[in-house]
């Protein structure tokens, strides 16, 4: 069965396209990504869709490139009411809300990406997640921090 990832992201508009691409290459390390669209009257709220799709995931993966809107909090919070493996990543800079200060928060930088990586894979080693998972959600995670870093640079 394929390790299930939901990843919660901005709404910056690169965002929402580096998340469909990053989606699309993570079939390539054997995971199912869950994306929720941005687009549309739910975009501040969480759907049954969303609520299912997190209730699915083995793991929510949260790439923060411009700030936590309301989305990706209330996205945040339903995980952590549903017990999930939460990985967030924020890039440096950007703060966070206080009722988010519980979550273990793995800060970026364009200059610090391999450190990242390697601070994220001992976090997933210590919740003892098989060795492929781990490896698969790595590599998935340095496409994705390099997704959205392309994709945070381009709206400049």
């Amino acid at each position: 069965m394929a390790f299930k990832v939901f990843l919660s992201y901005g709404t910056g508009p690169g965002e929402q396209v580096a998340a469909w691409r990053l989606q699309t290459l993570a079939t390539s390390y054997g995971m199912h990504v869950a994306v929720p669209n941005r687009n549309g009257p739910a975009v501040d709220g969480v759907t049954d869709q969303v609520h299912r799709a997190i209730d699915q995931s083995d793991c929510v993966l949260a790439i923060v490139t411009s700030g936590i809107g309301p989305a990706v909090a209330t996205e945040l919070n339903y995980a952590l009411a549903r017990h999930k493996l939460i990985v967030t990543v924020v890039r440096e800079g950007i703060a966070l809300p206080e009722a988010l200060a519980q979550l273990p928060v793995f800060f970026f930088s364009p200059a610090n990406s391999g450190e990242v990586e390697m601070k994220v894979l001992e976090f997933l080693r210590q919740k003892k997640l098989s060795k492929e998972n781990v490896q698969s959600m790595a590599a998935f995670l340095l496409a994705g921090l390099g997704l959205f870093l392309w994709a945070a640079s381009a709206e400049k």
